[in-house]
């Protein structure tokens, strides 16, 4: 299974060269190219990157609008975002069940309910293709079961909004916004997950000085166990490679080394 890291910012306005474009991340398997999420920043581009499905975390702009003219392929949504996207002219849509494996295109997908937003609620994906797992979830306050769903996975995709500041608000009961990497390193480390990167970077880490971050994101993940990193736009993984040889670090497929 390979990974590639199509954007990494999250929804802000500075950009950089390394954060340029929306988080989404490319899963190649076989003959399958499944996109997850498509920000407003994909208008016009979803047919160059030749998808062969599109799966939807949850409704926000920065993961969903790039779909208000439609879609080339089937696109998977739980059934509270496709009531955001209903206005979208999106002719083959499917509802993503959650906590129910389904096969998209040879690769298992299951939607676990995350906390983020009360007005777009959001999933996280645990995600399964020959012997290889990973579970990516760009935006979270917490996960609702942790527990099934990051055991055994090999890598842990999270939220990079901020690296220790928490960016949580209350509404009631309810907390919506961002936990930092260091807290979600702790789930890592709680559930036994070895490796872990960072996508949707906030204004910490777009606007920051990358190497400084880098070594403090790597720092705090060997203080608990976990080999980490901040992800960057064009940062490809494979989880075959990563598989018992080496480091998340020795077998980056981009040619760009950075933190």
């Amino acid at each position: 299974m390979e990974l590639v890291f199509l954007g990494t910012r999250g929804d802000l306005e500075k950009k950089t060269r390394r954060h340029r474009r929306h988080s989404a991340l490319l899963i190649k398997e076989v003959n399958a190219r499944v996109l997850i999420d498509c920000g407003a920043d994909c208008l016009g581009r979803i047919e160059a990157l030749r998808p062969t499905a599109i799966v939807v975390t949850h409704g926000h702009a920065d993961h969903a609008w790039g779909l208000a003219n439609g879609a080339p392929c089937t696109v998977y949504a739980t059934a509270e975002t496709w009531q955001l996207l209903a206005a979208y002219p999106i002719s083959k849509r499917q509802i993503m069940p959650e906590r129910k494996p389904i096969d998209v295109c040879g690769i298992c997908f299951e939607a676990f309910p995350v906390e983020h937003s009360i007005l777009a609620p959001a999933v996280g994906y645990r995600i399964a293709a020959n012997r290889r797992s990973a579970f990516y979830v760009p935006d979270v306050v917490a996960i609702c079961d942790p527990e099934a769903a990051l055991r055994g996975i090999e890598l842990y995709i999270g939220d990079g909004a901020s690296v220790t500041r928490p960016i949580i608000r209350r509404r009631g009961a309810v907390c919506i916004g961002h936990t930092p990497i260091r807290t979600q390193l702790d789930w890592c480390r709680a559930q036994s997950v070895a490796r872990a990167t960072f996508t949707h970077c906030g204004a910490q880490i777009v606007g920051g000085n990358g190497r400084v971050l880098g070594a403090l994101v790597r720092r705090l993940g060997r203080e608990r166990g976990v080999e980490a990193r901040i992800a960057y736009d064009g940062m490809e993984l494979s989880l075959d490679e990563l598989y018992g040889k080496g480091s998340v670090g020795q077998q980056l497929s981009h040619s760009t080394r950075g933190p």
